[in-house]
């Protein structure tokens, strides 16, 4: 299931040099029936992660953030505190604090103790990440890419965008009608100059 989540890799071409990075992600054509039920077993996972991020474990992260990025040094506790309170503040998920890959990606960003804006910057990302993850896993559960809707074809008096022609029948009933009612009246020329009667102007 972990190629089926990950972006496929597109080449382009930067200051004259030819890299790979990843592109926009497409569901497989076809999703065999173990992916999708692994798929949804994640899905099921997951959401029990995306619930606030409590107060222990926002500081237990903190904490351990603060370990590794500046060792015996520690920040001042109140930069720490400041960093669980804006966590919270910010909502981010649980799943972020739990998952040690996250932590990992995270620590690796800084050498010393970031600054909020730096922080949740990476933060923001591995949010971002999360619910791509998410929206990724909802597809493949489902099966895959729903298939394109074929529009219907319109109807021909639909598309036809003159004048309607009405039906013999329709033809029948209006000529019987004129003619217990005294006969068709003439069908005014509106585009005809009127006429003056002798004697006027």
């Amino acid at each position: 299931m972990r190629a089926a989540l990950e972006p496929p890799e597109e080449g382009v071409l930067i200051d004259g040099v030819y890299v790979l990075r990843p592109g926009a992600w497409k569901p497989p054509a076809i999703v065999a029936p173990d992916v999708r039920r692994e798929a949804a077993d994640a899905l099921a996972a997951l959401r029990s992660g995306t619930a606030p991020v409590s107060h222990d474990d926002a500081k237990r992260w903190v904490a351990h953030l603060a370990n590794r990025c500046n060792g015996s040094q520690l920040p001042p506790e109140t930069k720490l505190m400041g960093a669980v309170s804006d966590i919270l503040n910010n909502g981010y998920p649980s799943a972020l604090f739990t998952d040690p890959a996250v932590f990992d990606r995270v620590a690796r960003k800084f050498r010393f103790w970031p600054g909020w804006a730096e922080l949740s910057e990476a933060l923001d990302a591995e949010r971002t990440r999360l619910r791509d993850a998410w929206g990724r896993l909802s597809v493949l559960a489902k099966g895959g890419a729903p298939a394109p809707q074929r529009r219907r074809p319109q109807p021909e008096d639909d598309r036809d965008a003159g004048p309607r022609v009405m039906s013999e029948t329709t033809e029948k009933l209006m000529a019987d009608f004129w003619a217990r009612n005294g006969g068709k009246p003439a069908q005014r020329n509106m585009g005809a100059p009127a006429v003056m009667n002798r004697g006027e102007g």
